[in-house]
């Protein structure tokens, strides 16, 4: 969905930068000086809006069908969003999407990402700070020359599914699929040509975002603050010091950078496993071979004391035999 979105440029800026772009348009002197910037554009508001028919008018988000005899008695705050699966079918829908199709020119959009009961703000705008165009509808009460728009939404690509499951469609100037919505002789459209041209992109080369203070969830607040990335949102996700031996250590979020920390300690059990083993296998070489030296040790001894009990038979038999001859 898209809910709140920045503008960080005047009625008269907007001109300024669809020149820049080679956007034809024309805009009226009231409505050049109608709008200043806002960070913070919520439904019911007013902000510029590029109709099919080149015309650049302020007008209040959340689409007030002409129809409508009371707008004063209208909601349009449950307008401010059109699904893109209902435009060929809604009765609501249907004549806005066939007549009165425009662009919303955009800064930046926030999201909300929800992790259990905490929404935490995120704003995506582009990488190159150029406008950004939502796809839109409007519609026109005339008894009262009331102007009303509309956003288109689809279901979030798979880079931003994370964000929210869904996101307002872009349209990238000068593509088919702008040439398409912005062409004004086209007075009819079937779900197979809405699901074409409205689908829902997000470019990482173009599109980055970020974090914000959760301070733009209040109307009232506005400033370029809004859009700054919120206080310690960004650190770094990869290592961090253990203050109690000073060594870098992998931070636990770090596992979506690289090996987990179950991954880490596993091989650390096993690394340990196999020092352990190691040592044991050099206690056991160890042992064996000064069990080795011993059994050699003795094994010399005994048989130098072989070869002395020999050497001591030897002499005694020699000195029997002397004896004898001498008694003869």
């Amino acid at each position: 969905m898209c809910g709140r979105y920045a503008l960080d440029c005047s009625g008269i800026e907007v001109g300024r930068r669809l020149d820049g772009l080679d956007i034809n348009y024309e805009i009226s002197e009231d409505d050049s000086v109608n709008f200043e910037t806002s960070y913070n554009i919520a439904p019911t508001q007013t902000a510029p809006v590029l109709t099919s028919r080149e015309h650049l008018k302020i007008m209040n988000w959340g689409l007030v069908p002409h129809w409508t005899k009371n707008v004063v008695n209208s909601q349009p705050y449950k307008t401010f969003n059109a699904r893109k699966e209902n435009l060929a079918t809604s009765k609501m829908w249907t004549t806005p999407c066939n007549y009165k199709r425009c662009v919303v020119p955009v800064s930046g959009y926030y999201e909300w990402q929800t992790k259990g009961k905490t929404k935490i703000p995120y704003y995506v705008t582009r990488k190159d700070r150029e406008l950004i165009f939502l796809a839109g509808m409007y519609d026109h009460v005339e008894a009262q020359d009331f102007y009303s728009y509309t956003v288109v939404t689809g279901p979030a690509p798979p880079e931003l599914e994370w964000l929210h499951s869904r996101m307002p469609v872009v349209l990238e100037r000068g593509s088919k699929e702008w040439n398409a919505w912005l062409n004004e002789s086209k007075t009819s459209w079937n779900e197979s040509e809405l699901e074409q041209t409205l689908k829902a992109r997000c470019d990482t080369s173009v599109m980055e975002w970020w974090q914000v203070s959760s301070k733009v969830g209040k109307v009232s607040n506005n400033g370029e603050c809004l859009i700054s990335p919120a206080k310690g949102a960004v650190r770094d996700f990869f290592k961090k010091e253990d203050k109690t031996n000073g060594r870098l250590i992998k931070d636990k979020q770090s596992s979506h950078f690289g090996k987990s920390l179950k991954q880490e300690e596993e091989e650390e059990r096993k690394s340990l496993g196999l020092r352990q083993r190691d040592e044991r296998h050099k206690e056991n070489s160890d042992e064996h071979l000064s069990k080795t030296e011993e059994e050699g040790v003795e094994q010399k001894s005994r048989v130098n004391q072989k070869a002395a009990s020999s050497k001591r038979s030897i002499e005694n038999m020699l000195r029997n035999s002397i004896n004898k001859r001498q008694k003869n």
